[in-house]
């Protein structure tokens, strides 16, 4: 559709003299959207042309499309700490994911990871991720409709500690407090030099993580590292860093499964 009908879920980019802002809603004809700038009537919004611009009090606002991004961050809930896209698309990334894979995940919390990983294998591919508690199966499976994928994906309550059932498994992630006690099963699961890439939020467990490859072999780490995120004020007049930035929020390793 060209135009935003009703109940369409809406970003309204917000600019003024120097401030920007985005808010996320759903247009109703019969309502209003306070903005900093000044107020948004809905009957301005429902029919307006996606990408159009309009004039407010203070400011002007653009009327664009959300993004699955944008949907994740201020829409989807959420009942745990998620790994957010700054970290997950890296992880994505190292992974290889490409339409058609088929990948494990350890645990699905509220499915924000799971999501990333889907919409890279979909269509074609599979995610099986396991979690051992019922609520987060809930919101997790729940999130995944929201999105739209849950054609490909696969909710499964249990442990991978306790065992894997999938064989020959394209790749992996470990987002779960002690990923060390899942080598065993996980390296039974994967095929050959599948990456393995395992999310942890202290420098302890990374430690725990390479004394355990150490002793039990089966991987090869190739990477230990961190993403932080530092965002720009974006005016051209005075362009500079901004005072708030997204600092640590976990470490992420990089391993491979080997033949033995």
């Amino acid at each position: 559709m060209s135009a935003v009908g009703e109940g369409d879920w809406v970003l309204l980019l917000v600019e003024g003299r120097e401030r920007r802002k985005t808010y996320l809603f759903r247009a109703r004809g019969k309502a209003s959207y306070s903005t900093f700038a000044g107020a948004v009537r809905g009957s301005q919004l429902v029919g307006a042309a996606w990408g159009s611009r309009l004039e407010l009090e203070r400011g002007a606002a653009y009327v664009l499309r959300p993004t699955l991004y944008d949907m994740m961050m201020h829409v989807y809930p959420r009942r745990s700490q998620v790994v957010y896209p700054k970290d997950a698309g890296y992880m994505t990334s190292l992974a290889g994911l490409t339409p058609g894979m088929r990948v494990l995940e350890a645990g699905a919390g509220s499915g924000f990871l799971t999501i990333w990983i889907a919409a890279h294998v979909c269509p074609g591919g599979s995610v099986f991720t396991y979690e051992v508690r019922d609520d987060m199966i809930e919101i997790a499976s729940a999130n995944v409709k929201a999105a739209g994928l849950e054609g490909c994906v696969k909710v499964k309550k249990g442990d991978v500690k306790a065992g894997v059932e999938e064989r020959d498994l394209d790749a992996a992630f470990l987002d779960m407090p002690d990923p060390w006690e899942a080598l065993p099963s996980v390296g039974r699961a994967l095929r050959p030099a599948a990456p393995v890439v395992v999310f942890v939020p202290t420098v302890n467990q990374v430690i725990k993580l390479l004394e355990a490859v150490s002793r039990l072999g089966g991987f090869a780490v190739q990477e230990v590292s961190e993403v932080v995120k530092r965002e720009w004020e974006a005016r051209a007049e005075a362009l500079r860093p901004s005072v708030r930035m997204i600092g640590h929020t976990g470490m992420i390793v990089l391993l491979r499964s080997l033949t033995s």
